[in-house]
């Protein structure tokens, strides 16, 4: 058996998708991260930045690709580039800003200096030192190899073999991003949101699509009706013994949900529009535009879920996007990406810019309580014991019936595990590391889950 037979073995047995368990060493092994920064981030299509964030020449964006930073800059002819954030030189960061403008990018340490392609300009001493004898020409700042923009959301590429962006992200994730795209013409709030939480990314990850959970810890968001209770979801809900004492009540079971699972381990899980709306939600005015109708078509207009583009990005119905940026086995670094419609009226930026800032981030209602979660979650992987007790992805296991209709793939089912178990199998079969054409088979929905 080869190392890569026995390492496809040995990821079979920590993620079993028919048995719906998953082990939870791929949360703490040191073994498993390299491979994830070397397998998937180092291969996948990455979102970058949005093109609203560096509109002149000059502009830039320092933006993370698994280990390593790129600079994302506006050249001259008003194109982009992305460039690997390390010297030619000695390695040391040519640029130690977040975001600006700039003319060129300077090393603090030697002096080399970079025009805004990447071309290695200057260096000190280049007669006394190098004797004319350096050719520029041969030391300019490496780039990524791929690099595409997709209705103004910037994703770059370390791997030249990959497909194109729009394949990669094919119908599920170009609807996940249209979910912002289409409200009209947006650009990102000034200031990304930052912070780390001591978790594992894939945590962060997969509690996108966890509906099940909103009823326990998220019930101080209850209480102040930052989001509705099962009573106001089912008006014939019954409050149960267990609701009772807990002060709240059982999300209903048959609330309307659509799952959508595709290739590469994009997914999209939660309620139908319907189903919010039923709430008293008022944040789908945008999609009965015409032009958001034909974007969206008749199955992504009802989709009120939550959209993930694999591996790390997740975008909300309150028109932001986060990173869950792995900077080690229980470290993670979570941007948020917030936008605004250039043509709302000043309140409603306003009210839109509260809700957004008041849900989630680091002043979040909601993320906060999140973030204890997994923290602890990450935790108990380290213990002696504990990490031998493997996750639980069950419900609904083998009920998932996939409908496959307008290059979709959807589940139409109550609250499930799906769109979670999909995702830990698709990133199994990135990590065994196959040719593009065998991962794409191998993560290509079949009829159940």
């Amino acid at each position: 058996m080869t190392a890569d037979e026995a390492l496809a073995a040995k990821l079979d047995t920590y993620v079993d998708a028919h048995r719906g368990e998953i082990d939870r060493r791929i949360f703490s092994d040191p073994e498993i991260f390299d491979l994830e920064m070397t397998r998937i981030f180092s291969r996948a299509w990455l979102f970058l930045c949005h093109e609203s964030q560096i509109p002149k020449r000059g502009d830039f964006f320092e933006a993370p690709m698994g280990r390593d930073n790129v600079l994302v800059v506006r050249q001259k002819d008003k194109s982009i580039k992305a460039l690997v954030n390390t010297c030619t030189h000695r390695g040391n960061a040519v640029c130690r800003a977040e975001e600006g403008n700039v003319k060129n990018f300077m090393c603090t340490y030697h002096g080399w200096t970079f025009d805004l392609a990447g071309e290695l300009v200057g260096v000190p001493g280049m007669r006394d030192f190098y004797r004319d004898e350096l050719d520029k020409s041969k030391y300019p700042l490496r780039q990524v190899a791929q690099l595409e923009s997709y209705k103004g959301f910037v994703f770059g590429t370390f791997d030249p073999t990959a497909p194109p962006l729009a394949d990669f992200l094919g119908p599920t994730g170009r609807l996940s991003l249209d979910m912002i795209a289409e409200r009209g013409e947006v650009e990102v709030v000034p200031g990304i949101q930052k912070f780390v939480l001591n978790t594992n990314w894939k945590f962060a990850a997969d509690n996108t699509f966890d509906f099940y959970h909103p009823q326990i810890t998220h019930i101080s968001a209850q209480a102040v009706g930052m989001i509705p209770t099962a009573e106001s979801l089912d008006s014939g809900g019954a409050k149960t013994d267990e609701g009772k004492s807990l002060g709240v009540q059982r999300l209903p079971t048959d609330l309307d949900n659509i799952v959508m699972v595709a290739e590469y381990g994009h997914a999209i899980s939660g309620p139908t529009r319907k189903a919010v709306e039923a709430t008293g939600g008022k944040i789908f005015a945008w999609r009965d535009r015409p032009e958001a109708q034909a974007a969206l078509g008749p199955v992504g207009a009802q989709v009120a879920g939550h959209p993930h583009v694999f591996p790390s990005a997740w975008i909300t119905l309150g028109a932001q996007l986060s990173l869950r940026v792995p900077r080690s086995p229980s470290v993670t670094e979570v941007w948020w990406f917030t936008f605004r419609e250039k043509n709302a009226s000043p309140e409603e930026q306003k009210e839109l810019l509260s809700a957004q800032i008041h849900s989630f981030g680091p002043a979040g209602f909601l993320e906060q309580e999140d973030g204890e979660n997994w923290s602890q979650s990450t935790l108990q992987t380290h213990g002696t014991i504990s990490k031998n007790v493997p996750q639980q992805l069950k419900m609904g296991l083998g009920r998932g019936k996939i409908r496959h209709e307008g290059g979709f793939a959807r589940i139409e089912a109550p609250v499930n595990e799906h769109a979670q178990l999909w995702t830990y199998q698709s990133w199994k079969e990135w990590l065994k590391g196959t040719s593009w054409d065998d991962l794409r088979e191998r993560t290509t929905p079949g009829e159940y889950l």
